[in-house]
Order: structure tokens, then C-alpha cells, then sequence
């Protein structure tokens, strides 16, 4: 599936002649593949380009991927780093005034976030892991101020291994929190659920903000806990972000993501051709601004489901659901069966439940790991463990583990469903939750 209309196929081809002419890497990358941008002529040759991924850029960077004109010390650009999650981080930059122009487009679906975004002084509460934030916030001796950024973020103190979070770093979390009075929380669901839930066992209640959920997609479960901090008057509001691209879409009031095609000419690829309405596929990303370090046809490891819906909202940007990250979906015989995101569809939000992993150790077995609170009942635990094993089908083995501690994964990230098998090169009919 192509999301985007035929006036963003113009923008397409001038960002692929810019990236031609003007970032070494693109033109022995489109030469080598016998690629060049006049063999383009209509929106369906994109397909024949080859596409990029995080080995092009760690190799190249910077001065491969730099387009002309910009140095790695340019003041206007912005550096950031990814978490890691899928083996070594990638370092990368852009001009910070792309960056914001993208967030201003992304944002105008969500009224509250773009409120916030209009502050002139904005005061931003950050609490994910620490591999995924600008300063070393797992470092019991930080004092707030060090963890202050240039535009006002306050990057909360968490320990690397979420669970394992001290009691002091709790404590002082929670205090700075309440201390620094946010406008706007930017957080990982996982984490700021962890974090409600200290608060509600304390008696905190977290400042009124609203709250915009990023590095990983955010379960019912989180979602439950988070607004619940909030005595149920705010909603987890999901941002889809990267550090290479910046934020690519957003949550509108309505509960529907939609995908920024202003700043972004984007694609759907399933088996190597352009999915249908409805299906599955990965999300591959062209930017269209002419920036510092451009991308074309980008391989993000997302997977995305198109809908053929008009949003309530009325904002005419498309209407995605997030499915996860393709490493995440659970797996047999070289196919993807079940996406994360359809997998906590069938989890849902119980309240006795509050974390939960979904664990594929072979092509066979998965391993529910649920943490649970005085709410729970054990054949609560043995019947969840009995919907998935018929979710997935018949020759499935489903182990049903009740923990209190969950490891994060190495980035710091916390996946709610993960597997352990190579990733398929071809997409399964996965059994679809309405």
C-alpha cells in the first residue's frame, strides 16, 4: 500500500534527486542497484528502488550520509541516538528546524499536544529507559538540574532494568515530578505505568499533563494504569517517533493514529509488494524536506496496518493501527502469525493484571509471564493462558508463569510480546481481532 496521494509522489522525486546529487552514499547506493531517479515516472516505480536501513547509516555516517552543505559540527543540526533495541545504537543528526516542523505537522491532530507544543516555555517530563534519553539518568547521584535539558525536558531517574528501579530513584522521581509541575509528559507506557502504579501505592497524585507515549507501543494495560493515575481524565496518547525521522505520527482524540504524509512519502511492503487495505506490512519511510541526513525508502522493522476509515476528528491525514515491531510477532514455519498489537487485544486491560509478557521460546511454545496485584484470582491466570494457546491454534503450548519481576531487554526497552525465532521472510494470514 501507498499512503500517500499523488502530490507527495512530486516531493518523492525531488527529495530522491537531492539525495542523488547532493549525499554520496544515495548515488553509489541507486547506481549500484541501476536506480537512477529518471527511471522513476509514475508512483508505482518506487517499488523498484532499493531501500535503506540502520547498516547503510552506521556506516557511512557522516560524511557519507551528510548531504552537501553540512558538517557533524553544524550548529543546526540536532544529534540523537537510538536505544539500541535492535542490536549496536545508531547515531544520526538533523536540522533542528526540520525536526520541529515535523513535530508541528504530527501534532496538529492532537489538540492538547499541540497546545503544549505552542508553549514558549515548555516544561517537559521524560521517564523511559535510560538508553533512550540525552543524559545519564540511572545514576543515583544525578541532581535534578543535571538532568534538565536545553529545552526544558526533565529526564526522570530510572534504573536500567525497570523492576529493579531502587526505592530512592522512585522516590525522587516522583518527587521531581510533582516538584517540577509538567506540561507535557513524553514517556515510555511501560514505564509510566510502573511509575503510576508507585504513585497510587503512596498516595501521590501525578501533576495534571498530558501524556504523549513513545519508544514502545502502549498495552491496554498500561494504558488502564496511566489514566487511572489521572483519576481517569487523561488518555495515553500514542506518538509513533524515531530518532533517525522524529515524530511520524500521533493519536488523535478519537483514539486513531494518523500518519504524518506531510512531512513523510510513505509505504506498506508485504512480501516485497505494496500491501492491501487492511493487511500488514512493514512501514518504510521517504522524508521529503531536503534535510541534513536524508532518507529514502527507509526499512523501520515497524509493522503497520492501513485502515479505510474517515476519522471522526475529521483530520484527513490516514488512519494506521500500530502492529509492532516485526521482531516482536510470534512465528511458525517461516511466517508471521500474530502480531504484538493483536496479541494485547486479546490480553485487554483485566484489573488484576498489571505486567504481562508474551514469550515465544520455539515455534511451538510461548510463555505468558504475568505480574500480578490483590485482585487476582489464579483461574484468572489459567483462563488468559487458555484464550491464547486458541488464539494461536491447535499444536501450540502455552506455560503460564506468575512473577514479580520481568527482565527489560538490553536497550532498556520493555517488549509485552517478544519471540525468540528469526525473522520470517514472508507474512502469515495472523488471526484478526476485531
Amino acid at each position: 500500500m501507498i499512503i500517500n496521494q499523488q502530490a507527495s509522489f512530486d516531493k518523492f522525486k525531488k527529495e530522491l534527486n537531492y539525495c542523488y546529487e547532493k549525499v554520496p552514499f544515495y548515488k553509489k547506493h541507486l547506481d549500484s542497484a541501476g536506480a537512477r531517479p529518471d527511471s522513476i515516472h509514475a508512483i508505482r516505480d518506487i517499488i523498484n528502488l532499493p531501500f535503506t536501513e540502520k547498516k547503510h547509516y552506521r556506516k557511512n555516517f557522516p560524511l557519507g550520509v551528510l548531504a552537501q552543505g553540512y558538517k557533524p559540527n553544524d550548529p543546526r543540526l540536532t544529534r540523537s541516538q537510538s536505544s539500541g533495541t535492535t542490536g549496536e545504537r545508531l547515531v544520526t543528526v538533523e536540522a533542528g528546524i526540520l525536526l520541529l516542523n515535523r513535530a508541528i505537522k504530527c501534532a496538529r491532530v492532537n489538540p492538547s499536544i499541540n497546545k503544549a507544543l505552542s508553549n514558549y516555555v515548555k516544561k517537559t517530563c521524560r521517564y523511559a529507559a535510560p538508553n533512550c534519553s540525552d543524559v545519564e539518568c540511572a545514576n543515583p547521584n544525578s541532581t535534578m538540574q543535571d538532568r534538565i535539558l536545553d529545552d526544558g525536558t526533565l529526564v526522570l531517574p530510572v534504573y536500567h532494568d525497570l523492576l529493579t528501579t531502587s526505592e530512592e530513584l522512585i522516590a525522587r522521581a516522583l518527587e521531581e515530578v510533582c516538584d517540577y509541575q509538567p506540561d507535557l509528559y513524553y514517556i515510555d507506557p511501560t514505564h509510566f505505568a510502573f511509575l503510576a502504579r508507585q504513585a497510587k501505592s503512596r498516595g501521590i497524585s501525578l501533576p495534571d499533563a498530558p501524556v504523549m507515549a513513545t519508544y514502545t507501543g502502549p498495552t491496554l494495560c498500561a494504558r488502564r494504569q496511566i489514566k487511572a493515575a489521572f483519576d481517569g481524565k487523561r488518555s495515553v496518547i500514542e506518538l509513533l517517533a524515531s530518532s533517525e525521522m522524529g515524530w511520524i505520527g500521533m493519536e488523535c482524540p478519537h483514539g486513531r493514529l494518523h500518519l504524518n504524509t506531510d512531512s513523510f512519502f510513505l509505504e506498506v511492503i508485504r512480501d516485497g509488494e505494496y500491501a492491501e487495505l487492511g493487511e500488514s506490512g512493514e512501514l518504510y519511510i521517504t522524508s521529503l524536506d531536503k534535510g541534513a541526513l536524508p532518507h529514502i525508502r527507509y526499512k523501520t522493522g515497524d509493522a503497520v496496518k492501513l485502515l479505510d476509515e474517515q476519522c471522526p476528528c475529521g483530520n484527513p491525514l490516514p488512519v494506521a493501527a500500530m502492529q509492532g515491531r516485526m521482531m516482536n510477532f510470534i512465528k511458525q514455519n517461516n511466517r508471521y502469525i500474530a502480531s504484538p498489537y493483536e496479541i494485547d487485544q486479546l490480553i485487554g486491560a483485566p484489573a488484576w493484571l498489571d505486567q504481562y509478557q508474551c514469550h515465544q521460546i520455539d515455534e511451538n511454545s510461548v510463555v505468558l509471564k504475568i505480574i500480578v496485584n490483590d485482585d487476582y484470582q489464579p483461574e484468572q491466570g489459567e483462563k488468559l493462558a487458555a484464550e491464547v494457546k486458541r488464539f494461536l491454534g491447535e499444536g501450540w503450548s502455552v506455560q503460564l508463569e506468575k512473577l514479580n519481576y520481568i527482565a527489560t531487554e538490553r536497550s532498556g526497552k520493555f517488549h509485552a510480546t517478544k519471540s525468540d525465532i528469526s525473522t520470517p521472510t514472508v507474512f502469515g494470514e495472523a488471526n484478526a481481532i476485531a
